[in-house]
């Protein structure tokens, strides 16, 4: 006898489209709004198959993009962006999807992800909603 498990929205594939206009919108709510660029390109990230991985795909863009800044000597090293724990953790997942979606981050006049790579990793934060950030 086989167990089928119901898809939830908490499961890949079961409703990540759901969750994260969701989760977008009590990140929104709870953070201190500032403006963000009006060229902030809108994204309805859902969890793709196959998922994006930190290590391949995501982890080299928030390098790129992130831990310049986000670092002990960088210019925020209250905010450590150095790898997959440090994204992932509790007390900086919702953050930075808030700052990326809504494009407060990168600050202006640093060097921007383009409009793909800033899906890319939306869409890994999606797929995060299924039950743990692919490694």
């Amino acid at each position: 006898m086989t167990s089928q498990r119901k898809a939830g929205p908490f499961r890949a594939g079961g409703g990540c489209r759901v969750v994260m206009p969701l989760l977008l919108a009590f990140v929104s709510a709870a953070c201190p709004q500032s403006s963000a660029p009006s060229t902030c390109p809108t994204s309805s990230a859902s969890c793709p198959t196959p998922a994006p991985g930190y290590d391949a795909d995501v982890g080299p863009l928030i390098a790129r993009y992130c831990s310049r800044c986000h670092s002990l000597d960088g210019g925020n090293p209250s905010v450590l962006l150095q790898g997959y724990a440090d994204v992932t953790s509790k007390s900086q997942r919702g953050n930075v999807l808030f700052q990326l979606s809504s494009c407060r981050m990168p600050p202006e006049g640093e060097p921007q992800p383009t409009t793909p790579e800033r899906d890319l990793i939306l869409s890994w934060f999606a797929c995060c909603a299924g039950g743990g950030c692919p490694p």
